[in-house]
Order: C-alpha cells, then structure tokens, then sequence
C-alpha cells in the first residue's frame, strides 16, 4: 500500500476515535451512567442522584456539603430491629445528633413501622423527639401503627396524609395501608388535585408499601405482605390522572428490615425506591437536599452501633 495512503488511513481512524470520546464514549469528569435507564431524560441535568445498588447511577456533580435551603430525611421500618425495636434504633438517632444542620430547614419522612407497639407511650416518644429535632414531618403509616386501630396514632397526629411544595418537587405522603395498598378514594383525589394545581416538575410519592413490586417484576420482596387482600396492578399508577409533564419518585418503606439494600430502578420512566432500616449493617436512609434551582438525592449508610 502507498505510504501516503497508509497516512490517510491512520488519521481516519484517529479521527474517528476522538470523536467517539466526545461524544461521551470515554468519561472522566466524574459522572456514570449505566445502559439501563436515561437518568439525564429523567433527571434532567441540574439535577443528581447517588443510591447505591441502583441500577442507574448518576454520582453528584454538586456537593452534598452545599448547603440546601431544605434536607428531607426517609426512613423506612423506622423502629429497627424486627420484634424487638421499642424506639429508633441507636445508629439512626447517632446519625441525627452528629449531621442535622441547623442552617437549612430539616424534615423527616417516616414510612410506615416507626412504631412496634401502636400505642399511646409510642407514639408519644415519637412526636417529642420530631418536635425537638425537625422543623416538619411526613408520615405514611404501616401496618404497625394500623395494627389495632388508628386511634392512638390520631392522639399525637393530627392527620395520615401530608403535602408539602419546595422550591423544585412536591412531595406528597399517602396512607397506603390498605387491603389493595392503595390510599383511599378520597386521598387518591387529594393526590391527583395536588398534582394537577402544582407547577412543579418533580412529584415525590412516599408510601409505606411495596405497591409497585409487579411493576417491578417481583425483583425484590418486602418485609411482609401484612393487610393485602387483593391482586396488585402491574400499572401501579394507574389511578393518577394522566399527566405528561410530572416525573414521578416513588419511596416506599416497608423494606430493609432483614438487612436488605436499598432498591432504585427507572421503570416506564419512573423511579422506585424502596428503602429502610432494621438495625442491621445495611442501615441506609435516603435523604433530598432542595436547592435554590435544584435537587440532589442521596443514600446515606448508617453506622452500626451494635
């Protein structure tokens, strides 16, 4: 072969090599996506994600550090040890005393089994310890707090459904302990009012159960399967209101009891987590920090103070 054409060849080639690296073939800036989901689409690029275990990784290109206007803490199984929890485990309380920044707004979102015993004394020791320690709360009760009836629960809270909009979601927290693990008519309504009056992109739905695990194709298990009487609907949303332009996070807590990682995939373009805690050493929660024009969320592994 000529040696001019030999030349021409290999800067061909070369060419063709750079251009796949700028394409996002070869990437060094700190940030992975896998192939199973377009979390950018999802996402969008101001916003972040780092969950491990989670079949689409996006690693922050903000710091967690930064302060937020708000933080949302998500605790699932809150009470910790199956059968034998009586409050908040020691590595969840630990973690609150050492990172809680008094700078920014703090919340917390308890999904479901953040009491063994459902009664006055329990949920009393609850109530005390959000009041001296968040500016607000979110609850979406389980199985445990409904075991007997909801009365003791309504003494110290004043309701089983929550919303609240921030500067870039809107998070809405449901009662879904139910017989098809939905919430009732009524919240349904609520819910789908919310998501119709909000101009907020992002809708962040916390549940205590798994509800969309045949979404998911039965990938995972929950911790039990406490109150279902029904089949589940593979469309687990179904009962939203159509809307093109929402994204929807679901976390749900009943989940993590018996040491589980967390759970967090994209299906039909939108994001199920399923996360929470049972004083083992796969202790996590997730926590949202809302920034001025975007958000980041993260898992955050407790440190077992066993």
């Amino acid at each position: 072969m000529d040696i001019r054409k030999v030349i021409l060849f290999r800067i061909i080639f070369l060419i063709i090599i750079l251009s796949g690296c700028s394409k996002g073939n070869f990437n060094d800036n700190n940030e992975q996506i896998n192939s199973s989901g377009n979390i950018d689409n999802f996402l969008g690029k101001s916003n972040n994600i780092n969950i491990n275990n989670c079949d689409l990784m996006k690693f922050s290109t903000t710091s967690p550090n930064k302060l937020s206007n708000a933080d949302i803490y998500i605790v699932g199984h809150a009470y910790g040890k199956p059968g034998e929890g009586e409050f908040f485990p020691n590595n969840l309380t630990s973690f609150f005393d050492l990172n809680i920044n008094k700078n920014s707004e703090n919340y917390i979102a308890l999904n479901g089994d953040f009491v063994r015993t459902a009664n006055n004394e329990s949920f009393r020791k609850v109530k005390e310890y959000i009041e001296d320690n968040f500016d607000g709360y979110f609850i979406s009760i389980g199985n445990h707090e409904v075991s007997s009836d909801l009365q003791s629960y309504f003494n110290y809270f004043d309701s089983d459904f929550f919303f609240q909009e921030f500067n870039n979601f809107l998070i809405i927290s449901a009662n879904f302990s139910n017989n098809n693990w939905l919430p009732s008519n009524d919240q349904i309504e609520k819910i789908n009012k919310l998501i119709e009056d909000t101009d907020k992109k992002y809708i962040f739905l916390l549940s205590h159960q798994l509800f969309w695990i045949n979404e998911a194709g039965n990938e995972i298990k929950p911790n039990s399967d406490d109150l279902l009487t029904v089949p589940l609907e593979q469309n687990s949303l179904n009962w939203l209101n159509p809307s093109n332009d929402k994204k929807f996070i679901v976390i749900s807590g009943d989940y993590g009891a018996w040491g589980d990682k967390t759970y967090c995939k994209l299906i039909n373009n939108k994001l199920f987590i399923a996360n929470g805690i049972g004083d083992t050493t796969n202790d996590s929660i997730i926590k949202i920090h809302d920034y001025d024009n975007s958000f980041f969320i993260e898992e955050i592994i407790l440190v077992n103070e066993n």
